[in-house]
């Protein structure tokens, strides 16, 4: 806990430092060409390391607000007068996602006139960071993934955001994520559900069939002991707290399932059963191991050395994998409570809002355009292997080398298993606070009844909120 306390400290204090250097530039405080205090002058007032203060000034280089001159110092970048320069806030991931520092390039290179800086975001306050900055006139352009989305409705805050017309070129799905009382904030880039990746070489050395959509947990669960067993390793992992994976579970125990939630009444046999599923999979030790990732990257990187033959992940994750043509893997839908159950899986869209009081609307509007157009859309398809927003780009065929899973395709037949957070019934702020409390239950600090009331009164009230937004 005082680990990731520390951490969590350290990264704010970067931020700060970080977030204080490019206001100032961005505000003209600090002027094209002239140069930043010393690393040592810097490391002592913002109360870093000098290493720190490095890693810092190196996010600035690649935002292109400053260049790093050899034993003389970092100097603001000058611009050339006659470029607008648009703020594009954004999460680091995207620079994997979907190659977003390649599409900025191309669409500078379509656009002489523009200039495109990419602003990397506070990944612990996403939603925080993005207003402060829209509000002190720090951003032309924000993404958004759909929870975020949700997030930044549930604060009120869409009015920050130009409300921007449909593109029917697009999958409607996508288009869903952004959507708020009637009107359309964000446009779709790119999109995954949230599925079973497996290394289909460990099930072959265990004589095990490879997952199907038939699959249920208990499917899953026998075939991972049986690798565990056969293999001497664990053989299921994912981040046990992330939102954006315990939460399928959620979605199959509690989604579609209107007036159930009532004040008063018990919590949904199949919410019950969705999570002892849960709580049987990440209480399995050897299954599943004790391992305390920070993030989706350290799952990653056990799938890839071998330490565990199945892990839940996004198409976003498989690009991990794109140069690895030794990794034997293959993907699947997540398996079903039951059998016989409909399908139900998450899905994480990301797409680029237009804030409404930019200076360079017409400019930021023409970047949010291209990165979800036929171009930049058929970039990503060929360059990576996320899924772009626009249909065709997303469907047709891509030849360049890169490690695709061979049912990369089953996206297309899986959009009606398809739903957001929302659709679980709770707002951001309440899933997080039940993020909480299921650690304290894996922690036996929560017994497993209080952990039902809890999740019942959440639904309450979200099912209550609901039917006033209703009436």
């Amino acid at each position: 806990m005082s680990y990731k306390s520390d951490r969590s400290s350290f990264q704010e204090r970067l931020d700060h430092f970080v977030n204080v250097i490019r206001t100032d530039i961005i505000t003209g405080i600090r002027q094209d060409g002239t140069y930043l205090p010393a690393e040592s002058s810097l490391a002592e007032q913002f109360q870093l390391s000098n290493k720190s203060i490095r890693k810092g000034l190196d996010q600035l280089v690649e935002e292109g607000l400053i260049v790093k001159i050899d034993r003389v110092g970092s100097m603001v970048t000058p611009r050339a007068k006659e470029t607008i320069t648009l703020n594009f806030g954004c999460s680091i991931s995207l620079t994997t996602d979907f190659l977003i520092d390649e599409l900025i390039a191309e669409f500078g290179r379509l656009n002489p006139g523009i200039h495109v800086r990419r602003i990397s975001l506070n990944h612990l306050s996403y939603v925080q960071s993005a207003e402060e900055m829209i509000s002190n006139g720090l951003l032309d352009i924000v993404a958004f993934n759909s929870p975020q989305f949700q997030e930044w409705t549930e604060a009120d805050l869409a009015p920050l955001l130009e409300e921007i017309e449909s593109d029917p070129e697009l999958y409607p799905i996508t288009e869903e994520a952004f959507e708020f009382d009637g009107a359309l904030y964000a446009k779709p880039v790119s999109f995954s559900p949230v599925v079973v990746c497996y290394n289909k070489s460990h099930f072959r050395e265990a004589g095990l069939h490879e997952p199907d959509s038939y699959w249920t947990w208990s499917d899953l669960l026998a075939a991972g002991e049986k690798l565990a067993k056969a293999r001497g390793r664990h053989g299921i992992y994912f981040v046990p707290a992330s939102e954006n994976r315990y939460s399928v579970f959620l979605l199959q125990g509690t989604a579609n399932t209107p007036g159930v939630h009532q004040a008063g009444e018990a919590l949904p046999p199949k919410a019950v059963s969705a999570l002892r599923t849960l709580n049987e999979l990440v209480g399995n030790r050897d299954v599943f191991p004790n391992y305390l990732a920070q993030g989706n990257d350290e799952t990653i990187r056990l799938f890839i050395d071998g330490q565990v033959s199945i892990i839940l992940s996004t198409y976003f994750n498989l690009n991990e994998f794109a140069h690895l043509s030794s990794l034997d893997y293959d993907i699947c839908p997540l398996p079903s409570l039951r059998k016989g159950d409909a399908q139900r899986t998450l899905l994480l869209t990301i797409g680029t809002a237009l804030v409404r009081h930019s200076n360079s609307k017409e400019a930021a509007r023409r970047f949010v355009d291209y990165l979800s157009s036929a171009d930049a859309q058929n970039l990503i398809r060929e360059r990576t292997v996320s899924i772009p927003a626009r249909k065709k780009s997303a469907e047709m065929a891509a030849e360049n080398g890169l490690k695709r899973p061979s049912r990369y395709s089953m996206f297309r037949e899986m959009f009606p298993s398809f739903a957001y957070h929302r659709d679980i019934g709770l707002r951001m702020q309440d899933l997080r606070l039940f993020t909480r409390w299921l650690k304290e239950h894996w922690s036996d600090m929560l017994d497993e009844p209080a952990l039902h009331e809890k999740l019942k009164e959440l639904l309450a009230a979200g099912n209550e909120r609901a039917t006033e937004k209703k009436t």
